[in-house]
């Protein structure tokens, strides 16, 4: 009795072992095909454009497997998931390493400074005193809203008129977008294709900044995807050309594994893979009351929000921000320095 019952547990474990082998090997397999379909067809496939968004989570999958590898002692599968865990490094190494001191080169540069915020305040927020306590702890000279709805702006900019004395609305009813400002802004025309967009002239002590407010449409579905990479393409034109500092910052809802990003980091610098630590994850701040799992606690999982600079800005930190009240984003703040 007692040989058979060890006979049926080795059988178990047996099965075990070779379902978990097989499991192993389908993950490593998928991550493979995603990577070769990542060369071609590229984000034009929709899988591929949804790794992306993932690529971190695939990664952290993808060392947990590799664990799971050595200490089963499967060898070749051990090697494959190896190659990927390199792969996935070289992608992620600026955000996975810290930056180190700069504090010597911060002593020589001229002492002019920019804080900059981006916040996706969400369409139905109506945490006005929330939005405007975070506001006025990080003390930003500019903040790019998305989402700023009329009922919602009407209030926030009561709240902040004594702080930020110009503000700048686009013309859409929804979503809008706005800036605030301690300094003058001047609306400027918005390049064809810049589909939800706002561009302005901030006027500074130091001269004129060209600052974009972006609010792009998800690159899920091939139409957005599509929008994405035209409005991508109409700022990296246009800021490909300005022979001044210009600051691009918003929510962009996509991740740096898409090819629209590259698109933009061809031409400017993002501050976060410059000068910030970790994945900087953004999105979602916290369940909306209208999604499914209302009150369930979620920690951010994306990072779609961005602030972008061109080679007139030196950047220093940025951070984003535990608590985006009333929002499903969270806000992200930055301080640039001129370089000259």
């Amino acid at each position: 009795m007692t040989h058979r019952g060890h006979a049926q547990r080795s059988w178990v474990v047996r099965l075990l072992r070779a379902w978990g082998t097989l499991a192993l090997w389908d993950f490593a397999l998928t991550i493979i095909l995603w990577n070769l379909a990542r060369i071609y067809p590229g984000d034009r496939w929709l899988p591929v454009r949804v790794g992306n968004y993932f690529a971190p989570w695939l990664m952290i999958g993808t060392f947990v497997a590799l664990a799971i590898a050595l200490l089963g002692h499967w060898r070749w599968l051990g090697r494959v998931l190896t190659v990927l865990c390199l792969i996935f490094l070289v992608r992620f190494w600026p955000v996975l390493t810290p930056h180190l001191d700069q504090s010597s080169a911060a002593a020589d540069a001229p002492e002019v400074q920019l804080r900059v915020m981006t916040f996706n305040v969400h369409y139905a927020n109506d945490d006005v005193t929330g939005v405007a306590r975070v506001v006025r702890a990080e003390r930003p000279d500019i903040i790019a809203f998305q989402e700023f709805t009329e009922p919602f702006a009407g209030k926030l900019l009561s709240e902040l008129r004594f702080e930020y004395r110009y503000v700048l609305l686009d013309d859409a009813k929804w979503p809008r977008l706005a800036l605030l400002s301690r300094y003058p802004l001047t609306m400027l025309p918005t390049p064809s294709g810049a589909w939800r967009t706002q561009v302005a002239g901030l006027s500074t002590p130091e001269g004129t900044i060209v600052v974009w407010n972006v609010h792009s449409s998800p690159s899920v579905s091939q139409r957005g995807w599509e929008r994405q990479r035209q409005t991508f393409l109409a700022i990296a034109r246009s800021v490909a050309t300005h022979p001044g500092p210009v600051i691009v910052l918003g929510d962009f809802n996509t991740t740096d594994q898409a090819q629209n990003y590259q698109l933009l980091a061809e031409h400017l610098t993002d501050v976060h893979r410059a000068v910030g630590w970790g994945f900087g994850f953004t999105f979602p701040g916290r369940w909306r009351d209208e999604l499914p799992l209302h009150g369930v606690p979620l920690l951010p999982m994306l990072r779609i929000d961005y602030v972008f600079v061109n080679q007139y800005w030196t950047p220093e930190e940025i951070r984003v921000l535990p608590e985006g009240p009333g929002s499903d984003h969270l806000p992200v703040v930055a301080t640039l320095r001129r370089a000259w």
